[in-house]
C-alpha cells in the first residue's frame, strides 16, 4: 500500500504552491543557483592549489627501492679463467631528503596562488551581484505582467459594461446598431491581449524559477505589487557614480597583478638556486647454491647486505644559457600588461557612459510615472 501511494504523495508534494516574495527569491537563488555553487567550488579548488604551492617550500623525503633478477649470470676473466659471478639477484634501497634554501620561483608561485584566490573570490562576488540583479529584474517582470493582466481584466470588464449598455440602448431604440458593433469589437479586441499577457506571466515565472534553481514544473505564486516598491526609486540625482567598487574593474586589477607576478617569476629563471640534500642507501645481493669454480665444491646459498653510506651536501644551479629566450618572454608579458591597462581604461569609460545613460533613463521613467499619476488623478476626478 505504501509503494502504491508513493507516486501520489510525491505528486501532492510537487503540486504545493510556493509563495515567493523578493527576499525569498534572492535567498533561494543565492543558495541553490548552480552558477553560485560552481563559483564556490572554484574557490575551494584554488585554495587546494595554494596549499600545493606551499608544499613546495617544505622538505621532501623520497624513498625508492629496486629489485633485479639475474637471468644470465655475469662472468669475468681472472688469470686465464672465466669465472661466473654467483649473484642471483640485486636489491637497492635509498632514502633521499631535499630542502630548498634559495629558490625565488617558489615564492612567486605562492604569490600567484594568492592572487588566484583573490580573483576567484571576486568572480564569485560578481556572480552573486549579477544573479541578484537578474532575480530582481525577473521578480519585477512577474509583478509587471501580473499588474498588466489585472489592468487588462479591468479594461475588459469596462468594455463588456459598455457593450451591455450599448445593446440595451439599441434594444429600446435609443442607440444605433453601429454603437453596439463598435463596443463588441472593442471588447473582443482585448481578449487576445489577455491570452498574450497570460503566456508572458508563465514565461517570466519560468525564468525566475530557473534563476532560483527550482524545477520548471514547480508551481509558484509571486506575491506583492509594483506599488509596494514605489518609494524605492528615490531621487536618482543622488546616486553615486564612483566605480571604485566595480567588480569588473577589480578583476582587471587583480589580473594586472598576476601579470606582474608572472614577469617577476620569469626574471627568476636567471637567478641561481640553492638546495640542500641528503642521501642514504642500502643494498643487498644473493645467490643460490651452486658449484664454486675455484674449489670445485658446492656452496650454500647466501645473502649479503651492506650500507652504501650517507651523503649530505648543497646543490647550486646557475643558469648560463637561455637568457635571450627569457628576455623574449619578459617582453611578451610586458606587452600583455600594457594591453590589459588599455582594456581597463576603455572599460572604465564604458561603465561611466552606461551609468550616466542608466541615470537618464531613470529620470525619464520618474517623469513618466509622475505624468501617469497626474493622468490617473484626472481620470478619477472625471
Amino acid at each position: 500500500m505504501l509503494l502504491a501511494l508513493l507516486p501520489l504523495i510525491g505528486k501532492a508534494q510537487h503540486t504545493d504552491i510556493l509563495q515567493i516574495n523578493l527576499e525569498t527569491a534572492l535567498q533561494v537563488a543565492l543558495s541553490d543557483n548552480p552558477m553560485i555553487q560552481v563559483a564556490d567550488q572554484e574557490i575551494k579548488r584554488v585554495d587546494y592549489s595554494k596549499k600545493e604551492a606551499w608544499y613546495g617550500v617544505l622538505p621532501s623525503l623520497t624513498a625508492s627501492g629496486q629489485y633485479s633478477k639475474v637471468l644470465v649470470s655475469q662472468s669475468m676473466s681472472l688469470a686465464g679463467m672465466v669465472i661466473k659471478m654467483p649473484t642471483d639477484f640485486n636489491v637497492n634501497t635509498s632514502l633521499q631528503l631535499s630542502l630548498p634554501l634559495f629558490v625565488p620561483a617558489l615564492w612567486h608561485v605562492i604569490q600567484m596562488t594568492t592572487l588566484d584566490m583573490q580573483l576567484a573570490v571576486e568572480r564569485a562576488h560578481a556572480s552573486k551581484i549579477t544573479l541578484r540583479n537578474d532575480v530582481t529584474k525577473a521578480y519585477y517582470g512577474v509583478l509587471l505582467a501580473q499588474d498588466s493582466y489585472k489592468t487588462l481584466q479591468n479594461g475588459l470588464a469596462l468594455a463588456e459594461e459598455v457593450y451591455q449598455q450599448a445593446k440595451q440602448r439599441f434594444d429600446v431604440g435609443l442607440g444605433s446598431e453601429l454603437d453596439v458593433v463598435s463596443a463588441e469589437v472593442q471588447m473582443k479586441n482585448l481578449q487576445p491581449s489577455m491570452l498574450e499577457v497570460e503566456n508572458g506571466i508563465e514565461q517570466v515565472k519560468m525564468l525566475l524559477k530557473m534563476l532560483m534553481g527550482l524545477e520548471i514544473t514547480q508551481p509558484i505564486e509571486v506575491t506583492g505589487n509594483l506599488i509596494d516598491y514605489e518609494t524605492g526609486s528615490g531621487n536618482v540625482n543622488t546616486y553615486n557614480l564612483s566605480l571604485t567598487a566595480n567588480t569588473d574593474l577589480r578583476q582587471l586589477d587583480i589580473q594586472q597583478q598576476q601579470l606582474q607576478t608572472v614577469l617577476s617569476l620569469q626574471r627568476t629563471q636567471r637567478m641561481p638556486t640553492l638546495v640542500a640534500f641528503g642521501n642514504y642507501g642500502y643494498a643487498g645481493t644473493g645467490n643460490k647454491a651452486g658449484l664454486n669454480p675455484l674449489t670445485q665444491q658446492y656452496s650454500p646459498a647466501n645473502q649479503s647486505w651492506f650500507s652504501q653510506g650517507m651523503l649530505a651536501g648543497l646543490q647550486l644551479n646557475i643558469p648560463l644559457t637561455g637568457i635571450f629566450i627569457n628576455t623574449a618572454k619578459e617582453n611578451q608579458t610586458k606587452i600583455q600588461i600594457k594591453q590589459l591597462g588599455m582594456q581597463r581604461d576603455y572599460l572604465e569609460e564604458s561603465l561611466n557612459l552606461q551609468a550616466r545613460t542608466a541615470l537618464n533613463n531613470m529620470n525619464n521613467a520618474a517623469k513618466q510615472a509622475e505624468s501617469a499619476k497626474n493622468n490617473e488623478n484626472l481620470a478619477l476626478k472625471g
